[in-house]
């Protein structure tokens, strides 16, 4: 009896390149637009090089958890084929990070997620905190993560717009004094701030992540400190030119909607702002609504297996990055 023929495609699995990078933004852009579109969602459009600078940073600082799908010839003969799904993670201290996992449509729900997730999970004896940011509109993905224990916890807004009503924005404290430290006002962030928000990352974000600190002074985001008379760190936040705002960190709750308010002001942008929320961070929340800007979009959902951060005083960098 002949056996049947061997299907002439099959899914093989690698660590990714920087020449995946290009197929791995279409495969994301193609899955997003594959579901929201149809929901009244704008399409978005082919070209984001902040996705693409993403990319190039995690793999960067994490290669061995950047992995993708291909499919390729049967017989091992020819050269991989399109980028079918990928995966990235990055490894900050106790904390794992997935910073996303895509899969083209039509080639969903039959494994390949899972397989790529698998690939690059922790070993079941690693004691870290477990973590990702997911669409509230993608039940499916959810599921996947929650079966791993990554359960979603704390929606995420984006906030995107100008203050209309900037008299709703809180004002910073008289006895707070913020200083940027940037090469335009006069030198950089230096050894010693750098050393500071280390230690309030730490006790804030229960990690410290000195290199995505250096990823988006890369793409231009300002850094600010927020100091009492005494010159203590307060606080932190970065703001850009192109609108972007974040990551922020506070030793205190309350100082966290000025800082942001702040932020929105302290540079202003050639067009609108942008910054993520987490709802615990619910007078900024509240404040940013009555200031004027708009919720763009689902929010998204911070999942994790056990508690490591204080988001009521943490804002990240983007749903793709801590």
């Amino acid at each position: 009896m002949i056996e049947p023929a061997p299907a002439a495609d099959v899914v093989a699995y690698r660590p990714a390149t920087e020449a995946d990078l290009p197929a791995c933004e279409r495969t994301w852009r193609d899955a997003l637009n594959d579901y929201l579109v149809p929901m009244g969602e704008y399409e978005i459009p082919p070209e984001n090089p902040t996705l693409r600078l993403v990319h190039a940073h995690t793999l960067a600082t994490d290669p061995d958890s950047f992995w993708v799908a291909t499919r390729r010839a049967d017989d091992g003969s020819a050269t991989d084929g399109d980028v079918i799904g990928f995966v990235s993670a990055v490894r900050r201290g106790g904390v794992w990070f997935l910073s996303m996992l895509f899969v083209r449509p039509g080639e969903q729900a039959s494994g390949i997620g899972r397989e790529l997730l698998r690939r690059v999970l922790p070993a079941a004896t690693d004691s870290g905190a477990l973590a990702t940011v997911t669409d509230a509109a993608q039940p499916i993905s959810n599921g996947l993560y929650a079966a791993f224990g990554i359960v979603p916890r704390l929606p995420m807004f984006n906030f995107v717009g100008r203050p209309t009503r900037p008299e709703f924005l809180g004002a910073l404290p008289p006895d707070v004094v913020a200083e940027r430290l940037d090469d335009a006002a006069g030198g950089g962030p230096g050894r010693r701030f750098d050393a500071e928000i280390d230690e309030l990352d730490a006790a804030v974000l229960g990690i410290h992540h000195p290199e995505d600190h250096a990823f988006v002074r890369r793409q231009g985001r300002i850094p600010f400190s927020y100091r009492d008379r005494r010159g203590d760190l307060l606080g932190y936040g970065y703001t850009s030119e192109v609108g972007r705002i974040g990551p922020v960190a506070t030793r205190d709750p309350g100082l966290h909607a000025p800082i942001v308010a702040h932020l929105l002001d302290a540079v202003v942008p050639r067009g609108a702002s942008a910054v993520w929320v987490p709802g615990a961070a619910g007078a900024t929340v509240q404040m940013l609504v009555r200031a004027g800007l708009r919720i763009e979009g689902f929010p998204v959902l911070l999942c994790w297996t056990r508690p490591f951060a204080d988001f009521a005083r943490y804002l990240p960098i983007s749903p793709g990055l801590l």
